[in-house]
């Protein structure tokens, strides 16, 4: 399939993980690709529009953590490039997430790269480090992880009152990152029996899902009131001149039928 020009190539996203480390080194709380994934995809499908100036003190802390404008600016251009293309495949009328369109997140299979490991690395591994690998993160859980932290701190803009009719909805839908971010234990089990695979494609249709409700719901139309006149109480003299009170003059139903 061919690249088109918004898209990131391999390339680009070796470099986008290479500046990332690079904060992670100098600051140590760079968030992960995945992660930004998510929140990203959070900001496309929900309510409103939210700017960079707006999210990206958010997404990687202030003061922000680039060493200068020129490593600022390849960051950004990486960063708003996926910001389009999570947006292109949200507008296009996929019915399948197999198709070439749909919205393709950036997992990282961490029990994939566990077993890629040979027995050398494990070998001059510590004790605790390799403990830790038991406790890496599941398919598509960072993803959903990264997407729950936008909606959380753009909570007013997501949160319905318990009367709205797309309360229910929303929470249902967002139910379905909870599922795919929690560890089994926290789940219930009908939930915990979901594979990975049935957990990642219910949050990718609950993002398609949410894009449609919040873009129905910004396209309504609010009922809008007729305009007051500034009409004279039905006392006062008559804003025509005749000299008569309005009630007896053009606020007259019946003269207004003639």
């Amino acid at each position: 399939m061919s690249v088109s020009p918004t898209s990131l190539s391999d390339e680009d996203l070796d470099r986008f993980e290479d500046l990332l480390d690079g904060l992670r080194d100098r600051h140590g709380d760079a968030p992960q690709l995945e992660e930004i994934d998510g929140y990203l995809t959070a900001l496309v499908c929900g309510p409103r529009t939210v700017g960079p100036d707006e999210y990206l003190p958010k997404l990687m802390g202030e003061p922000l953590p680039f060493g200068d404008a020129a490593e600022r600016d390849e960051f950004m251009a990486l960063l708003q490039r996926r910001w389009a293309e999570i947006k292109r495949a949200l507008d296009a009328p996929v019915e399948r997430l197999d198709d070439d369109r749909a919205l393709n997140p950036l997992l990282t299979d961490w029990e994939a790269m566990r077993e890629q490991l040979s027995e050398e690395t494990l070998a001059g591994m510590s004790a605790e480090e390799r403990a830790s690998l038991d406790e890496l993160p599941k398919l598509g859980a960072v993803w959903a992880a990264g997407f729950l932290e936008a909606v959380d701190q753009w909570e007013d803009d997501w949160l319905l009152s318990v009367e709205d009719p797309g309360n229910d909805f929303v929470d249902g839908s967002l139910r379905a990152f909870e599922v795919l971010a929690a560890p089994d234990e926290d789940l219930a089990p009908e939930e915990r029996e979901m594979s990975r695979d049935e957990r990642l494609a219910d949050a990718l249709w609950a993002v398609y899902d949410l894009r449609d409700f919040w873009r129905e719901r910004a396209s309504r139309k609010p009922v809008k009131q007729a305009r007051r006149e500034n009409k004279p109480g039905p006392n006062e003299p008559c804003s025509c001149g005749s000299g008569k009170k309005f009630k007896k003059c053009c606020g007259d139903p019946a003269k207004q039928m003639h």
